[in-house]
This record gives C-alpha cells, structure tokens and sequence, in this order.
C-alpha cells in the first residue's frame, strides 16, 4: 500500500510556485483535518512567472526567510480566497432597498380603489373628495391598470373644469401615452370628454410626430378620436396634412390605415378624400388587392369627388375578374359592380367568367352569393 503523506500546507505550496521549482518534484496535496489523502506526483512544466512577487532567499541556502507563524497565517489568508461557505455580505440594490417606487402602488396603499369608485359615482360632494385624492396623481396612475380606469371614471364623473384640471397632469406626457397600453385610455377619454380648448393640448403635442404615432398600435386609436370629435380644429387639421403627406405607406399599414379610414369618413374634407384618392389611383390594382388597403379603397369610391371616383373605376373594370378571385380584392370587385355609376349587367358578366375559381374558396363563394350567382342559405343551428 502506498504510504500516506502529510499534505504541503498552502503556504509552502504558494512559495515553492514562487521559487520556479518544477511541480514535479513536489508531493502536493490538499488535506482537511483529521484526513490522510495519498499524494499524487503532478507531471506539468515548471511553473513560471505566476504574478507574485518572488520572496526574498539567503545567499547561502536559497530557501526562503523564517517567518512567524503571525506572519504566515496573515500572508495566508490575503493571498488564498475566502471559502464558499462564507460568502461576501450581501448588500441590497436598489430595487431589493425598495428604491425603485411603483408611484401607483404607493397611491393605493393610502386610498382605498373601491372607497375612490364609490365616492366618484356619489353625489357631488362625495366626486369632490375623491378628486382631491387624485390630484397630482393623474399621470402616474394613468400608467397604471388599474388607475387608468380610476382616472377614466373620474374624468366622466366631474365637471368640465374639474376634468380640465385632472387633464391638465398629463401635459407633456402625450406621445409617452401613445405608446402605453394603459394611459391610452385617459388620453382618449380627455379627447372624447372635454371641449377643444381644454384637449387642444393633446393634438398641438402630437405635431411633427403625427405619422410615427399612426404607426403605434395604441396610438392610432387617439388620432381617431380627434378626428371624431374635432376634426374641424386647426391643430386637428394640421395634423391631417402631415398625415397625408405618408398617405401611401398608411394605407397599407395594420395600424395606419386605421388614421386614414378615419379621415375618409365624415371626419374629414372632401380635398382630403382626393388626396387619398390621388395615392391609390397611382398603383390602383396593388392597393385594391392589399389586406389594409383594400378597404380604403372601398370608402375613396364613395367619399372622393365624382371625378377621382370616375377615375379610379375606369381603372378598375378591366381587373374585375382578378379581383374577383383575390382575397382582399374581391371586396373591391363587389363595391365595383355595385356603384351607382357602374353598369352592373356589364360588371356581373366579367365576373360570371371566373364563377368555377370561386367556387373553390370561401371568399369566392361569399361574393358569388352578395352578387346573387348563388342563394345564401341560412346556417344551421349547432347542437
């Protein structure tokens, strides 16, 4: 049986390293108390400069000095690392410290949220305290999902001047709540709630930033508002033009094309529906068949002038029949054939050419029956 050694401690092991002695020669193992391990002879070259700074030897021996055993145990313990089982006092950052506030959270642990909904759906006087409760909070609870709808009550409960103050909170802070999925809402309730010299805040924020926000799924939704309930303001009406100027890349956006529905419908000016128009009639077919525009394309042969409606239909008969089979474009072939200013007889026999293509979809066979090629039958009642 190989003998058992007793361990080079790691103090003598950290100096034969320093010396450059090959590790070859040495019996270095690692015990614990009370523990006899056999030592391994470790074959690897000889350790060079390993970033200590050599002790110093006696001319005669070239070992190094004595030290004491303070010494040793000092010089131990700074170069070796400390165990894992003493680890480095934690300290805790900033949102562990609690430094990282949640404004809507701290609100709420004061003020009770069914207490303040009670109270805003009271009398007047009872709106009045839950107001005061709100004031100053407006913003950081709009952000919020459950304060968003606090914030919305409250701006449906009070008076135009009050609500005019709670709205006020939120200036400077309109295109943060564009991108918010929460104070969205309170944006839109100012829209829809307060007259124009009170929201007019909101549109004037939204300048030179009007085709950004139209791309924004939450954004979309204020510029329709405004267009809803002031369209005929100044500032609204700016926002329009800029608008328009991107009208091409809107109209085949998920979220833009909503904007720009919205300014074809009775919202907007008819010199606006004709630049809408303008747009489409540049690639007419690719508009016609594209899944946002399509629609769009539906609502300028109604709301343009008579002019570009001629114009746009001019350039659509000749596709009916591509129309008809495509997936967004058959919608477009049907409001074709039904406008006052088509002959319809003309119309539903180009159509009529490609009826064994629409058999074989869905949409296909929907417009078949809209056109009356077939008779919609009521669906049967599920078990």
């Amino acid at each position: 049986m190989t003998p058992c050694v007793p361990a080079m401690g790691p103090m003598l092991a950290v100096q034969a390293m320093q010396m450059g002695q090959p590790a070859a020669q040495m019996n270095v193992v690692a015990m614990m108390p009370g523990q006899c391990i056999v030592a391994m002879r470790v074959h690897t070259e000889t350790v060079k400069d390993s970033g200590f700074r050599p002790m110093p030897s006696t001319p005669s021996t070239g070992t190094p000095p004595s030290t004491s055993d303070e010494e040793a145990e000092e010089l131990d313990n700074r170069q070796r690392r400390k165990p894992a089982t003493k680890p480095r006092s934690w300290q805790p950052g900033p949102v562990a410290a609690g430094l990282v506030r949640n404004p809507a959270a701290d609100f709420f642990a004061q003020h009770s949220q069914e207490r303040l909904q009670r109270q805003l759906q009271g009398d007047r006087q009872e709106v009045t305290k839950a107001l005061g409760a709100l004031k100053g909070h407006v913003w950081d609870l709009s952000c919020h999902q459950a304060g968003c709808r606090l914030v919305q009550l409250a701006l449906e409960s009070a008076s135009q001047q009050q609500a005019s103050e709670l709205a006020s909170e939120l200036k400077g802070h309109v295109q943060q709540a564009m991108a918010s999925p929460h104070a969205n809402y309170v944006v839109q309730k100012i829209v829809t709630r307060l007259l124009w010299s009170s929201c007019s805040f909101v549109a004037e924020e939204l300048l030179r930033a009007a085709v950004q926000m139209s791309h924004q799924r939450f954004g979309c939704r204020i510029f329709c508002r405004l267009l809803e309930f002031h369209a005929r303001q100044d500032t609204a009406l700016r926002l329009v033009d800029e608008i328009l100027q991107e009208a091409a890349d809107l109209c085949c956006h998920p979220f833009g094309h909503h904007v720009v529905q919205s300014i074809l419908e009775e919202h907007g000016f008819e010199q606006h529906c004709d630049v809408v128009a303008h747009v489409i009639g540049s690639d007419v077919l690719a508009f016609a068949k594209d899944q946002n525009a399509s629609y769009l394309v539906e609502k300028v042969l109604c709301t343009s002038s008579l002019a570009y409606q001629e114009a746009l239909l001019a350039a659509l008969r000749p596709f009916l029949a591509h129309l008809a089979v495509s997936r967004f474009g058959c919608y477009v072939a049907r409001a074709v054939v039904e406008h006052p200013r088509t002959h319809r007889a003309t119309a539903l026999e180009e159509i009529r050419m490609c009826l064994p293509e629409l058999r074989k979809t869905k949409h296909g066979q929907l417009l078949m029956a809209d056109l009356g090629f077939v008779r919609r039958f009521p669906r049967k009642p599920s078990n």
